[in-house]
């Protein structure tokens, strides 16, 4: 049996100061297995099976230094290697949206020269049902530059990023993360079997039984496989070429619609075709043609193909991605240039959708376009900023458009990945020998339905990773990034109107005054309303970097204003707010978005909730900033009996205007009569 360093060990990687750390693997059974680290030598002897394991200390901050294990005329020579700290961010796709998505909101940090020192490894999408791996697949670590930025998790890397700001040594990020996945799939058989779990439990017995596994892909790839092909069979417009048909040439069958916004014809799954003209002069087509250009067309429900005069331009499987594709040189031409859209909707539920306040252009490069809804305080609104050579094509408003086919809905499909204990044993456990000095968890998305029991989940979970992670602190630091705002396109929510993820946001918050060093990155206006996946993650990864270093390394930085108490006056409430070492500060609102160029007294986002006659209701109520620790809150005048105060207490709680100093949004909070 030839040397094997298993976990996490490769090139680039980064090893945890002030910690014991550990290299493990197999060799020949018996051998003497040697580890050579700055200067310091270290050996073990493998066992009968031919495990072997080292455990070491690797001195102060540093790198970059060599690492040598060898046995017999083995060796395994890990070189770039740094000492500093190290920690495991993980969660589902918002833990996982990688830089490339955020290219638009974030130029800048693609400009910048190599970081040596923020260094991160991508634990690739594993699944597995038969126990705890102890290995990842060729391991890559990589620092932040121009040539790995793009694949890195945005939320990592500006985690990183603020923490060696501050720290001054080299940071390393371990991020095993997968989107969709639920918090029972980042525990073991054990936690559920703890919390009797039953259904959990249930599917979890047929996918220990890998032929179950393989019969289920099997199935599953057939049913799909057969609804692709009926729709590519039955699309009419793919028998008729409708992709190359410029739109002054089609017939008065094809009925107009409006982008952004909903498409009605299609009310079952099947294919919708949109066509719109678009007039561009020789200057213009010179210009578009002779630097990179792009096509923005928001988000879509479901798929979609897009063509310009009948070239293929891109595509995009599924709703969420934001559809910006590059057009190919020589597409474009003078005169008038046919844009064609290929729709596909899976269900007969909803409608096929174009998001509002997002982006519908065509543009050269050199434009530069904000692409998100600016309503949060990480920066002011921002405006196109168009250059004198650019060019900039609005191409929102009428469209043309008309069914390709109607079909029944897909069949369902299956993530093994989300299934219980999936992540946890495959892309988890392989991090567990790695000394780490705390966590990062981004995720509860996919558990808004089950909000009442996500916080014993969560509970259980970090009791779990802070006894599986050997070689680091038992009570290891822990910080969650609280839910954002978000309502799935459909604008502003009421302020009572939760589906759960108010409810879920108030677990995340309380649990750190019931565990120790938990903290909780308060994040209520780092989201957008329309996506799901937002690329604020310089507002989420600053924030969480702050409560880790107020936690782990005791710096001074305020943690979230939180309720403190209520004193009932005549007509109003006075909220007081433990606000730690800041105070509270309010911004004015103009329109949608907070405006922090003016100070503001008035505060949105407190509802009563009352009773009538059996009926529960709620009312919005006004509010200001009293001192620089409470808010007044009008009394509303109701008909029945008062129940609760809320205070962000929503899906989507907009506008978010009541900070700290440190521009740390207060906590919501419900208080009962």
């Amino acid at each position: 049996m030839s040397l094997k360093v298993k976990g996490l060990y490769a090139n680039g990687m980064v090893l945890q100061r002030g910690m014991k750390n550990c290299a493990f693997g197999t060799a020949d059974s018996n051998s003497q297995v040697k580890l050579n680290f700055r200067n310091a030598d270290f050996s073990s002897t493998c066992d009968a099976e031919g495990n072997w394991k080292i455990e070491f200390e690797v001195g102060d901050a540093g790198g970059p230094f060599e690492l040598k294990i060898s046995s017999g005329s083995d060796e395994a020579l890990f070189k770039d290697v740094y000492v500093g700290e190290v920690w495991v961010s993980s969660g589902q796709s918002n833990a996982q949206l990688p830089m490339s998505r955020m290219y638009f909101s974030y130029r800048e940090e693609f400009e910048l020269p190599a970081n040596q020192n923020i260094r991160i490894i991508t634990v690739p999408i594993t699944y597995a049902f038969d126990g705890e791996k102890d290995s990842v697949e060729n391991p890559q670590w990589n620092c932040a530059c121009p040539e790995h930025l793009a694949n890195m998790a945005g939320t990592s890397y500006f985690f990183a990023k603020k923490l060696q700001s501050d720290l001054g040594v080299p940071v390393g990020i371990i991020n095993p993360a997968q989107g969709g996945s639920p918090i029972n799939s980042w525990v073991n058989k054990e936690v559920l079997e703890k919390m009797n779990q039953e259904d959990f439990l249930s599917s979890l017995k047929i996918y220990e039984d890998p032929k179950n596994i393989e019969d289920k892909k099997a199935s599953v790839a057939k049913a799909q496989g057969e609804w692709a092909q009926k729709i590519l069979d039955s699309d009419l417009g793919l028998k008729e070429n409708w992709q190359e048909l410029p739109v002054s040439s089609i017939n008065n069958d094809w009925s107009s619609c409006t982008i952004p916004g909903f498409i009605d014809e299609l009310d079952s799954a099947g294919i919708v075709w949109l066509k719109k003209s678009v007039n561009l002069t020789a200057t213009q087509v010179e210009k578009l043609n002779s630097k990179k250009s792009w096509i923005w067309l928001g988000t879509i429900v479901d798929a979609d193909k897009v063509y310009i005069n009948g070239t293929f331009v891109g595509e995009t499987p599924y709703s969420y991605p934001p559809r910006r594709y590059v057009i190919p040189a020589g597409t474009l031409k003078e005169g008038e240039n046919t844009i064609t859209l290929r729709v596909q909707k899976n269900g007969s539920w909803g409608k096929v959708r174009f998001y509002q306040e997002k982006p519908y252009y065509i543009f050269t490069d050199d434009v530069k376009i904000w692409p998100v809804a600016t309503r949060n305080v990480e920066i002011p609104a921002k405006k196109i900023d168009m250059p004198k050579d650019g060019v900039l094509i609005d191409i929102s408003g009428t469209w043309r458009c008309k069914i390709g086919c109607k079909v029944e809905n897909s069949p369902e499909g299956i993530f093994f990945e989300w299934l219980p204990t999936a992540l946890y044993n495959g892309m988890l456990a392989p991090c567990f020998n790695h000394s780490v000095r705390g966590a990062l968890w981004y995720q509860g998305e996919s558990d808004g339905g089950r909000w009442n029991v996500y916080g014993d989940f969560l509970k259980n979970m970090i009791a779990l990773w802070r006894q599986k992670f050997a070689y680091s602190k038992k009570d290891f630091p822990f910080i969650v990034v609280q839910l954002p705002n978000w309502c799935d396109g459909f604008d502003e929510g009421k302020s009572a109107v939760s589906d759960g993820w108010a409810e879920l946001r108030m677990t995340q918050c309380n649990l750190t005054r019931e565990l120790e060093n938990v903290g909780c990155a308060v994040c209520l206006d780092a989201g957008e309303w329309n996506d799901l996946h937002p690329e604020k993650k310089l507002t989420v990864g600053t924030r969480a970097a702050k409560e880790a270093l107020r936690i782990a390394y005791e710096k001074n930085y305020s943690p979230a204003p939180a309720f403190d108490s209520l004193e009932t006056c005549k007509k109003s409430w006075i909220v007081k707010y433990n606000c730690f070492n800041s105070e509270l500060k309010a911004f004015a609102v103009k329109g949608k978005a907070a405006n922090l160029c003016k100070k503001g007294k008035a505060i949105f986002g407190f509802t009563v909730l009352f009773e009538k006659d059996g009926k529960v209701d709620f009312v919005e109520t006004k509010a200001k900033l009293k001192s620089n620790n409470s808010v007044e809150v009008s009394i509303p005048k109701v008909e029945g009996k008062i129940l609760e105060l809320r205070y962000l207490y929503a899906f989507n709680p907009a506008p978010v205007n009541l900070y700290s100093a440190e521009l740390i949004p207060a906590e919501s909070f419900v208080y009962k009569f």
